[in-house]
């Protein structure tokens, strides 16, 4: 009896599952995320962009590009440390993400491969490390957001970023004429002269809100008022209980073309206790781009007024500069533009011999479908007398936008 019971059941799960086997409908295959297409690029940052990835009203796009270069500086007889390590630099590794979430918020965070550290002032020797360069949040006061924004857009930012004291802000790396910054805004770089940093602030952490005109052929109108640390740009908090202020003003009269000024006020904590140590700076700046068919000039510069309120010592001046031109001549597909640019940098009011000026010729060829640039500059440096070099420079550049 129980025999046939267990037979019965036995047939019964195999016939079931035959016809499971032999059912033309298979099971429906699990949901996938829905992807949807990039929004369009921003003109004056890069020329194309890899499709992006939107799940759940998060989108997700990844870029990057690689800059390196060969140097030769003219080794200086009398100074050993100028001139003496010629070759191959990675100028840029830079890698990051970029979005948006719910349309209301975008957001960048990058960091690149190349920054150079120095164990002391005026050494050949440097170390390359990977470093931060923007980590910040926009969230939209009205409308939308988009990942790379063509339309004017009212946000507030928070997080680490570069405000518009520095005109060179305005200027992306895989835009950027000559292969370096100019002088104000860089300084002279080790092994290249005597070093000196560049005057404008660099990144730090804080908050914003900016209102950013529309890029096209209509003129536009925005602001940006900041408040950070004010610290070293590679600075995990503040240096003291104050911080930075700044406010910049810019105008969009073209698609290429801008002018921005800015102002900023840094009360400064240096040293180590217990002998720290407060200072003040007063920063003014202004810069412009534009361009008339082949033609593209521009141009900048930035005052800086130093205030010791520890020490009472005398207050410092310093100023830096520079115009320049470029010319564009061959199809779009491989454009070929070269220049000129004069650069000038006076650190400090109260040593009458750190006045450099630079003298750079350069040239670019673009190669748009493979999405890369070379690039070539000559410079001819010209210190003061009373501490005169022998450190003009050649540089060759490749470019490769991710």
């Amino acid at each position: 009896m129980h025999a046939r019971v267990y037979g019965a059941l036995v047939l019964a799960l195999l016939c079931d599952r035959v016809a499971f086997a032999d059912d033309p409908t298979p099971a429906p295959p699990p949901a996938e995320p829905k992807l949807t297409s990039p929004q369009p690029p921003e003109p004056e940052v890069r020329d194309s962009r890899a499709a992006g990835l939107a799940i759940d009203h998060f989108t997700f796009d990844a870029f990057g590009y690689l800059r390196i270069q060969y140097i030769a500086v003219q080794n200086d007889p009398n100074v050993q440390f100028v001139g003496r390590d010629d070759g191959f630099e990675i100028q840029n590794a830079r890698f990051g993400f970029a979005g948006t979430y719910h349309e209301r918020a975008r957001y960048i965070i990058a960091i690149d491969g190349a920054v150079d550290e120095r164990t002391q002032v005026n050494t050949p020797q440097g170390k390359l490390a990977v470093g931060l360069r923007d980590a910040y949040v926009d969230v939209a006061l009205a409308g939308k957001v988009s990942t790379y924004r063509p339309e004017t857009l009212a946000f507030i930012r928070g997080g680490y970023f570069q405000t518009w004291v520095d005109p060179e802000a305005l200027v992306p790396d895989t835009t950027r004429e000559f292969v370096d910054h100019p002088i104000e805004s860089r300084g002279m770089r080790a092994t290249e002269g005597y070093q000196t940093p560049g005057l404008p602030p660099g990144r730090s952490i804080g908050t914003a809100i900016r209102l950013e005109p529309q890029v096209g052929d209509q003129a536009g109108f925005g602001f940006e008022i900041a408040a950070q640390n004010g610290a070293d740009e590679f600075s995990s908090n503040n240096d003291n209980d104050a911080l930075a202020l700044s406010i910049a003003g810019l105008v969009r009269f073209a698609r290429d073309g801008w002018i921005v000024v800015a102002g900023r006020w840094n009360p400064r904590t240096v040293g180590m206790l217990p002998f720290r140590q407060d200072e003040s700076d007063y920063q003014g700046s202004a810069g412009l781009h534009a361009v008339f068919g082949p033609l593209s000039i521009g141009g900048g510069g930035i005052v800086q007024h130093t205030v010791y309120e520890t020490t009472g010592g005398p207050s410092q001046n310093a100023y830096g500069a520079h115009v320049q031109a470029m010319f564009t001549v061959g199809p779009p597909s491989q454009p070929f533009s070269f220049g000129y640019r004069f650069g000038v940098l006076d650190p400090s009011s109260l040593f009458t011999t750190d006045r450099v000026m630079e003298h750079t010729v350069g040239a670019v060829l673009g190669m748009p479908r493979l999405r890369m640039r070379f690039q070539l500059q000559l410079v001819h440096v010209v210190e003061q007398a009373a501490r005169d070099l022998r450190n003009d420079r050649g540089q060759i550049a490749a470019e490769l936008d991710l």
